[in-house]
């Protein structure tokens, strides 16, 4: 398996990657799956990324996990319990593999300030080629240490979220279809 944490050129094959992954879960879930999305920087066409599908899930009903877990487990994720972002349920595969999948309530902040991040990223080119150039000049810099190139990327994604909260004013921005 490739080594995952790199800034990879972006690959039209994420797409195909994600589709099939989310095909999978869409027949495991069902319903229970209000929508599933292709989100992070592989899902923006152009965007150079670690070349890690991320996957959201928006759910009804977050709390009750009992109703999910089996569901995506059986399709062959992991819950990450020690995850300490407490606006998501976090699943893995197996090491070695390249999708992420994060459950998040269905119309909470958390769902919906990560699809106007992609959103506004889809539609202005020059923000989506600076945040690429400061993820190369960070993992250049940080190779090694993990934590630190994710701190340093902060201030720039928090820009970027900054923009997309105006763009999604002035177009009266609404989540589109769910990709699955």
């Amino acid at each position: 398996m490739e080594d995952q944490w790199r800034i990879a050129t972006h690959d039209p094959e994420w797409k195909s990657l994600f589709v099939n992954v989310a095909s999978n879960l869409r027949s495991s879930l069902g319903n229970l799956a209000i929508r599933i999305d292709h989100v992070g920087s592989t899902s923006v066409f152009g965007l150079d990324a670690k070349p890690i599908i991320d996957i959201q899930i928006s759910v009804l009903h977050y709390d009750d996990i009992l109703s999910y877990k089996d569901k995506i487990e059986h399709v062959g994720f992991v819950l990450r319990e020690e995850n300490p972002d407490k606006t998501k349920r976090y699943f893995r595969e197996i090491p070695g593999t390249r999708t992420h999948i994060h459950v998040r309530q269905a119309g909470s902040f958390s769902e919906q300030v990560t699809l106007v991040f992609r959103d506004y990223l889809r539609v202005h080119p020059a923000d989506c080629l600076r945040y690429a150039q400061e993820k190369h000049r960070l993992m250049a810099l940080f190779k090694n240490e993990r934590p630190k190139y994710v701190e340093r990327k902060g201030p720039i994604v928090w820009d970027i979220i900054q923009k997309a909260h105006l763009w999604s004013q002035e177009v009266g921005w609404k989540p589109g279809i769910s990709d699955m």
